[in-house]
């Protein structure tokens, strides 16, 4: 029996939602990644900061549902989804694998990670270097997540 996704996601992070922040384009090697960019929202009006978790595999779910859809995109090409602090520190993966993994549908968070405030959350493709590019613009992703508006006290 295939257990389901995370079922209590309040909130899906796509080209959309207000933490998007854009496109990105890194060669590294004899690589290219591009990508879309999302960034943890500042602190809300009363200074308590958000939180996004991205709850992975449990006994109960499989974990929170990716989707990704990129046109003409090589299913052996590496995908890799992630969070990390602002100076590119701290860095966890949500999922890694291959654009195939996506070909039924969605996938699986691969672990629990949670971001908080200055975080960026990074969605990844790469390429050989020379190898025609993916439109981001006639792509698509959505991740599913919860967001909390939380507070801290002692």
């Amino acid at each position: 029996m295939t257990l389901p996704f995370f079922p209590d996601a309040n909130y899906s992070l796509t080209r959309d939602c207000e933490e998007y922040h854009g496109q990105f384009r890194e060669e590294k090697d004899e690589t290219i990644t591009v990508g879309w960019e999302l960034r943890v929202p500042e602190p809300g009006p009363d200074g308590v900061p958000f939180l996004f978790i991205f709850p992975g595999p449990t006994a109960e779910h499989r974990g929170a549902a990716l989707n990704l859809k990129v046109p003409g995109f090589p299913a052996g090409a590496p995908v890799l989804v992630e969070s990390f602090y602002k100076d590119g520190s701290e860095r966890a993966v949500i999922f890694q694998g291959t654009y195939g993994d996506f070909k039924d549908g969605a996938v699986a968070a691969q672990r629990r990670v949670e971001a908080g405030q200055d975080y960026r959350i990074r969605i990844g493709l790469t390429i050989p270097a020379g190898a025609q590019e993916p439109d981001l613009d006639e792509s698509s992703f959505e991740i599913e997540c919860v967001k909390l508006w939380w507070n801290e006290t002692a």
